[in-house]
């Protein structure tokens, strides 16, 4: 057997092995396009209309609210869009709310049907919906999954390329043709032809998900730059916020100044967070609608004197975390934005089509085979 058929049966084998972990990870992945977007919808619809005459509701009124509910959670965080009349999302721990902006009154308790529906979505695509200890189970396999869908990217451009290429070719492999001789021809013009413009994106969603499965793909992106992976920082979790002294709506107007005079006075949102480390609170400033990492910084204050600790950007990060970072929001297309989320959720389609043409082209092949025998 000459290598490239040998290539050719590895691709149909381990294709038709793993087709359905593959096509549940394109299919998700196309329902994930725009979940950001679509739970801010959902959010905005608990909007309220601005109030000239009411009081927003402080920093302070929320956690106060949060810590009533949860009284034994000193993790909180507070989310401010810059908008009036919009609802607050506060979290007390893993407990999640939607507040109203001027009485303080819960308008929604936990994710609500837009953000469960991309938990449950988000749960099959990492984890094949498998909870608890079995985690890890449908994390491996998809895994290993997404190593195969990278073999077959690479050894299907290999096996499309003939052994002498010419413009005349190139046209023929660009495009669909006009008419089609048999569903077969239909197929394999489909699994071509969307397999050639959809490789180049496909193969940055592949690659940057190693890095979500293995560790080994984290080291080799650290070792690239000089680096070692960074462990995880681990502080003292306070018990309670008893020792802030600093009220947080004053710490919030301090979050606000300095997102001005460092030219993020359009922000779109700003994240409180308080009780992960013992007096601080981080307030994390974004532009975007969704953790775009040049958009958004975090600056970190004292809760005893308001002073501020650290101020925090993507530039400040070592090359290594810049990289992986960058790799974290590529996997998505979030890195260049709504263009970019857009082109992400069209090419999993795309391998959702190559899944199901690769499928019916190898039944094609192996069901004459298997009469034969």
């Amino acid at each position: 057997m000459s290598f490239k058929k040998w290539v050719f049966w590895t691709h149909l084998t381990v294709g038709l092995a793993t087709a359905i972990f593959i096509f549940l990870m394109s299919a998700t992945g196309v329902l994930l396009t725009y979940e950001r977007q679509f739970k801010e919808l959902s959010e905005m619809t608990y909007g309220v209309d601005p109030d000239l005459n009411a009081v927003r509701l402080s920093t302070d009124d929320v956690v106060a609210t949060l810590q009533r509910l949860h009284p034994d959670e000193p993790h909180i965080f507070v989310r401010w869009v810059n908008r009036e009349g919009a609802a607050i999302p506060a979290w007390a721990g893993m407990h999640s709310y939607l507040l109203h902006p001027y009485t303080g009154e819960v308008l929604r308790e936990g994710e609500g049907i837009v953000g469960e529906f991309f938990h449950i979505v988000t749960d099959l695509h990492r984890y094949l919906l498998l909870e608890g200890e079995y985690k890890v189970i449908g994390k491996t396999v998809n895994g290993y999954a997404n190593l195969v869908f990278l073999f077959l990217l690479i050894s299907g451009i290999y096996l499309w390329l003939p052994k002498r290429l010419s413009v005349t070719h190139l046209k023929k492999v660009a495009w669909l043709p006009k008419q089609y001789m048999s569903r077969p021809h239909k197929h394999r013009q489909w699994h071509l032809v969307f397999g050639i413009w959809s490789l180049p994106a496909l193969l940055v969603i592949a690659s940057t998900a190693t890095l979500f499965h293995f560790k080994w793909a984290n080291v080799a992106l650290y070792s690239a730059f000089g680096e070692q992976v960074p462990a995880r920082e681990r502080h003292p979790e306070p018990e309670n916020l008893a020792g802030d002294l600093v009220s947080y709506e004053q710490l919030f107007g301090l979050a606000k100044t300095h997102a001005d005079e460092n030219g993020y006075e359009d922000w779109y949102s700003m994240w409180m967070e308080i009780g992960k480390q013992t007096h601080v609170a981080r307030f994390y400033i974004d532009k975007s609608i969704g953790h775009r990492q040049e958009l958004a910084y975090s600056l970190y204050l004292d809760t005893r004197d308001a002073s501020i600790t650290r101020v925090l950007r993507k530039s400040d990060w070592s090359a290594g975390g810049q990289a992986w970072g960058t790799a974290r929001f590529l996997h998505t297309g979030e890195y260049f934005g709504f263009v970019g989320q857009t082109v992400a959720g069209l090419v999993s389609l795309l391998a959702c089509i190559l899944v199901y043409t690769g499928t019916v082209l190898a039944y094609r092949r192996l069901v004459p085979l298997a009469k034969k025998r």
